[in-house]
């Protein structure tokens, strides 16, 4: 890709992460262009630019324009500037768009539907198993999953749309040659094997700085037509991705809870106001017109169980269709005796119909 020399020199000033946005505008505003900026560089700058950062450019400018390029070509990624016809449409619009992306891989076609899911790093195991359904279904359906790479409800939405043999996007708070957390770095790996992208707007060595994450949301929301929150208290990072979708005019759904539990605090808030109720990835397509269903089609693939059905389920699998068991509440419900509860466990754990999840209770596979 050819770069001219003012996408360069824009380059070498977004290269020092020790150097303010503010402080960066500050030179372009009184120099006109990043060109003026190179040309004119002295110690002078450093009135405007910390002296951390003006050793950074300082560094950065004598090693050459040219090796940045060659810096970012060594991890496979690329920088992508606004004003090119690659550049996200969607990023393009919102308030405060970024002018300059970090990308590897690949970016998704416009005119791809997209959905960010978000929610919260301390996530449960519902929050967990229902982020990596929806996921998977919107997936399925040829949605673009788009999250931050984050431990907990994002690592769990990326893991779906894989599940679902789509394509998903992770937006980092960190800079491009790292994964944030270690422990996603096959997951990183999986998404650019099979499609998807990892992208940013920070500095390429820019560590995962609390402060990054927040500016980082906008992107996770701009990226995406609709936003699906899954877990969250009042007063997360979660919440300031929730109103940035707001403000950038883009759908909000929400996931209900159980009343009381932490996670459910937001999402629950969001539904109060408004927001539209998700609890699988079908009711996102048809709010936004992405996949025509009959209504008896629709009504077929959210009824649960019939009464034909009911009457043949194994009264143990009946009695964990909406939530785990103890041994002794299973007793209870069942009206088996402790030995034949025992054995029945057992044969339907070795069928994977019935998982154990701690101690002595149980949970329908």
């Amino acid at each position: 890709m050819d770069y001219s020399r003012e996408m360069l020199c824009r380059l070498w000033l977004q290269n020092a992460d020790a150097a303010s946005w503010n402080a960066v505008k500050r030179l372009l505003c009184n120099y006109g262009s990043a060109e003026k900026v190179w040309d004119a560089f002295s110690p002078e700058m450093r009135k405007e630019l910390s002296e951390k950062g003006y050793q950074q450019l300082l560094s950065f400018r004598n090693a050459g324009r040219d090796k940045q390029l060659m810096d970012l070509d060594r991890v496979g990624a690329q920088v992508i500037f606004d004003s090119m016809p690659v550049f996200s449409e969607r990023l393009r619009n919102i308030p405060d768009a970024p002018d300059i992306l970090f990308v590897r891989g690949k970016l998704p076609p416009e005119d791809c539907p997209a959905v960010a899911i978000v929610g919260s790093r301390h996530d449960t195991r519902y929050g967990r198993e229902q982020a990596t359904r929806i996921a998977r279904e919107l997936a399925q359906m040829g949605v673009v999953i788009v999250s931050g790479l984050a431990r907990g409800i994002d690592t769990a939405a990326h893991e779906g749309a894989l599940q679902g043999g789509g394509k998903t996007v992770a937006v980092l708070g960190n800079g491009i040659k790292g994964i944030y957390p270690p422990e996603n770095r096959d997951l990183a790996e999986r998404i650019l094997q099979t499609g998807g992208a990892i992208i940013s707007e920070f500095a390429p060595d820019s560590e995962p700085l609390p402060f990054h994450f927040p500016i980082r949301n906008r992107l996770i929301s701009g990226l995406s037509d609709a936003l699906l929150l899954i877990e969250a208290r009042h007063r997360s990072g979660t919440a300031s991705t929730v109103n940035h979708a707001l403000n950038q005019g883009r759908e909000v759904f929400a996931l209900p809870g159980n009343v009381g539990a932490p996670g459910s605090e937001l999402p629950l808030q969001l539904l109060k106001e408004g927001a539209m109720l998700c609890t699988e990835g079908m009711d996102i397509a048809l709010h936004m017109g992405w996949k025509k269903v009959q209504p008896q089609q629709v009504l077929k693939q959210v009824t649960l169980f019939d009464e034909a059905a009911e009457g043949q389920e194994d009264s143990i699998l009946r009695s964990l269709r909406l939530e785990e068991k103890t041994f002794e509440e299973l007793l209870e419900e069942t009206h088996l005796n402790a030995s034949e509860l025992g054995g029945r466990l057992t044969l339907l754990e070795i069928e994977g119909k019935v998982q154990r999840v701690g101690g002595r209770a149980y949970r329908k596979a």
